[in-house]
């Protein structure tokens, strides 16, 4: 029984350990996401600038196909202007005239600052570009570390996860079953000593004199009736 016990107290440290572990691994996640904000932000902003350059770009060749064809018209008005009979008609192709005149230059015009909008967020996806270059050059190493530590942190959690495969396959089953489910109740702790004072090391509830004996002969597994762990006599405790 002793050796049950031994057995079952190395199988809840490396149970322990790999809660460690786990945690611990789960953790570069998070980790590895701060270290990459900054770049998705200056990825995201680039391609931000990149759509609203499209749309621009989009807006200038429609500007300019519009003022072209108000520019057609302006031609074929100053074409009818040689044709008009009386004043009366002059005067009203010349008012059509000016109407289209003035879209025309309204057209020009709105193209003309779409234009320099466009060359001032050209420029700016230039430097966003230096920015993330040098931003990635500054991150890539510190990433790689991290990855590294990551991967390591994966080994280390395999091999724990093996040598608990061994120490669970060496087990009696029936003890074995047991363990986990106590294990997977509301506490994690699965073995705890019997205090020289008769309380379970876990909940601190002093257990039965009766039972107390019993856990000292270790003859069987007796579990606290409180809190349901499996209890043994602590080291040097009287039997």
């Amino acid at each position: 029984m002793k050796e049950l016990r031994s057995s079952l107290l190395e199988l809840q440290t490396l149970d322990d350990e790999i809660e460690k572990a786990t945690a611990n691994l789960a953790e570069f996640e998070p980790r590895l996401a701060t270290l990459d904000e900054p770049l998705r932000a200056l990825e995201q902003e680039i391609e931000t600038a990149r759509t609203r350059l499209a749309e621009m770009r989009q807006n200038v060749r429609r500007l300019e196909q519009a003022a072209e064809q108000k520019r057609d018209r302006l031609r074929a008005f100053e074409a009818r202007m040689e044709r008009v009979r009386n004043i009366r008609e002059e005067s009203a192709a010349r008012a059509e005239l000016d109407l289209i005149r003035r879209a025309t230059e309204a057209d020009e015009t709105e193209a003309l600052e779409l234009m320099e909008q466009a060359t001032r967020t050209d420029l700016k996806l230039d430097d966003l570009g230096r920015q993330l270059e040098t931003k990635r050059a500054d991150i890539t190493p510190k990433r790689e570390a991290l990855l590294s530590e990551r991967q390591q942190a994966e080994e280390s959690l395999t091999v724990l996860r093996d040598r608990r495969k061994t120490q669970a396959t060496r087990l009696d089953q029936q003890a074995l079953r047991l363990y986990e489910r106590v294990r997977s109740g509301r506490t994690r702790t699965a073995v705890a000593p019997l205090t020289n004072e008769g309380a379970c090391g876990n909940c601190y509830n002093i257990l039965p004199i009766q039972q107390q004996a019993e856990i000292r002969r270790e003859d069987r597994l007796v579990r606290c009736e409180q809190c349901g762990v499996i209890l043994y006599p602590a080291e040097g405790a009287a039997t």
